[in-house]
């Protein structure tokens, strides 16, 4: 998808979660139902509705798609192999540029490597994949160590963390085991042992913003004692709160308020998730093999699911290494060609926070509103 389409999509989703709230507030019946609901979550239900509507009418057409076409599926997964490989680069090279090692004219602060993690295949300091990465990769995921993917919130570029669970047992998160595969193949696990020379340097920056911060946060609270000392206190009314999640629910509300349209894109999308009983690991294993282009036999095992997930597992093994060359074929004709690869930047990401939380501190020692220490 082109920068244009992407922006048209956007574009699309904002328009039509903003016809369907306004649908449900013109919706008489809807109003009355909603006045069950505790005051303070009747917005925050709405918006919620409608983020989800959009996401079926979107996508729900698409699942018989994405069904017939299990090839693209492993092009793509070897796709975002071909992303860790590269962000084991990039996570070598910010231990170089945190010890002052080198200078990076993309890299103003260490919270810059978050940017190029989410954008990595367009990262312009780092060497493109070769064949003796993606050989190494291979060897990889033949090996017993292979891990398929990382924790919901563990980051590649995640400097202190990995680094903690490198030197410590007891770290808040695993050392990337591809990050150890590569390192017993090539010694670069000296890198770990750099300082963090602008880790520290940045520290004491926001260090200084964060005692400002801390001050502001007395004064306001002196001011809400004050208030509510002069205003009087009102109780709100007792109200049952709308339980999105709850087991029913969803359905129930789909085919009272809806059309027959937006019911079949609902049923297309997968329905309703019983969130007590959903076991989205176990889903995924069984649709793995569901859909294999062949019989996986599957091993005896004290538990049936992981008897099932080692299966599903090495198949998709199979899948993978078989779709990396012609992944790492495309990824080429991107770069022999001069492709750009896109990149998506949140105007309000936490980089920017970032930015000017370390500007603010160095204005607090009494130095220059620059990135220049």
């Amino acid at each position: 998808m082109n920068p244009q389409e992407e922006k048209d999509k956007i574009i699309w989703r904002e328009q039509t979660q903003d016809a369907i709230i306004r649908e449900l507030k013109n919706n008489e019946i809807f109003l009355k139902f909603l006045e069950r609901g505790h005051p303070s979550g009747r917005e925050s239900f709405i918006k919620e509705y409608a983020r989800s509507k959009v996401n079926w009418l979107e996508w729900g057409p698409k699942y018989v798609e994405w069904n017939e076409n299990e090839n693209l599926k492993w092009i793509e997964d070897a796709t975002e192999r071909l992303r860790e490989i590269q962000q084991k680069k990039l996570f070598d090279i910010q231990c170089l540029w945190r010890a002052e090692k080198i200078q990076l004219k993309e890299i103003r602060l260490t919270c810059d490597f978050d940017f190029w993690e989410d954008n990595i295949l367009a990262c312009p300091f780092i060497d493109p994949v070769n064949e003796k990465d993606v050989d190494m990769y291979i060897q990889y995921l033949q090996s017993s160590n292979f891990e398929d993917e990382q924790g919901f919130l563990d980051s590649w570029q995640d400097y202190k963390g990995i680094k903690d669970a490198y030197e410590s047992e007891d770290a808040m998160r695993n050392f990337p085991e591809w990050y150890e595969f590569h390192n017993g193949r090539t010694g670069l696990s000296v890198y770990l042992l750099l300082p963090d020379i602008r880790g520290d340097k940045e520290d004491f920056y926001m260090g200084l913003w964060r005692q400002e911060q801390k001050q502001k946060s007395k004064q306001e609270a002196v001011i809400m004692k004050q208030l509510a000392e002069i205003l009087p206190s009102e109780q709100p009314k007792q109200t049952e709160w709308l339980n999105y999640h709850k087991p029913g629910w969803m359905t129930w509300f789909v085919n009272t308020f809806e059309d027959k349209e937006t019911q079949e894109v609902f049923r297309k999308f997968g329905g309703e998730i019983d969130f007590d009983k959903y076991d989205e690991y176990l889903e995924n294993d069984l649709e793995t093999l569901a859909n294999a282009d062949k019989i996986v036999p599957i091993e005896g095992w004290f538990d049936w699911k992981e008897a099932i997930h080692k299966a599903a597992m090495k198949y998709r093994i199979e899948k993978i290494i078989e779709a990396l060359p012609l992944a790492y074929q495309q990824y080429r004709i991107n770069i022999d060609m001069g492709l750009a690869f896109e990149t998506q930047k949140n105007q309000y990401s936490i980089e920017n926070w970032y930015h000017e939380n370390i500007l603010r501190g160095r204005e607090l020692n009494g130095e220059p509103r620059d990135f220049n220490f």
